[in-house]
């Protein structure tokens, strides 16, 4: 059974005036299961968006958004089976994201997904993008169908805009 809580709320800080945005979240499935969950073009495009480009160290992956929404991510850093690093543009500058795969035994596994240097004002959206994006994989690692990711993403930003206020200055 995935130990996924469906009342998951990403970690939110403030660190040097920019937003921070964490998931840790374990599921029942080996690491290399959940490494390809997060790598494979084929499996991200059904929880996360599609994918194309040249996923290696100083190349870039393109990500199409339902949207209309298309980033060119530049990649910083890879560990082919634990972490990669990507910079995702904006238009006040640029965040990163960071994503590492742990393995917890042998059918276990953790994801920890951050998303760092984000202007304040980005966070909550982000933050509830995040939280539909993490709740989208939750259902395709248990062999579900992703739900309605527009209403995911409308409660959560609700709740993250008020989070995001609470961080204070």
């Amino acid at each position: 059974m995935n130990t996924f809580r469906q009342d998951l709320e990403p970690d939110l800080a403030l660190v040097d005036g920019q937003a921070v945005v964490r998931f840790e979240q374990t599921w029942d499935t080996d690491a290399a299961d959940l490494w390809e969950a997060v790598t494979d073009p084929g499996r991200l495009a059904r929880w996360f968006a599609p994918v194309e480009g040249d996923p290696v160290v100083g190349g870039e992956v393109v990500v199409h958004f339902d949207d209309g929404d298309v980033p060119g991510l530049r990649v910083l850093a890879c560990d082919a089976g634990r972490s990669f690093t990507v910079a995702w543009p904006m238009a006040q500058g640029g965040s990163e994201v960071d994503v590492e795969v742990r393995a917890d035994g042998p059918a276990r596994s953790t994801l920890v997904l951050t998303h760092r240097l984000l202007p304040r004002d980005k966070a909550a959206g982000y933050a509830a993008g995040w939280t539909a994006h993490v709740g989208h994989l939750h259902a395709h690692l248990a062999g579900g169908k992703p739900g309605d990711w527009a209403a995911a993403f409308g409660a959560a930003r609700e709740r993250m805009v008020a989070r995001v206020a609470a961080l204070g200055d």
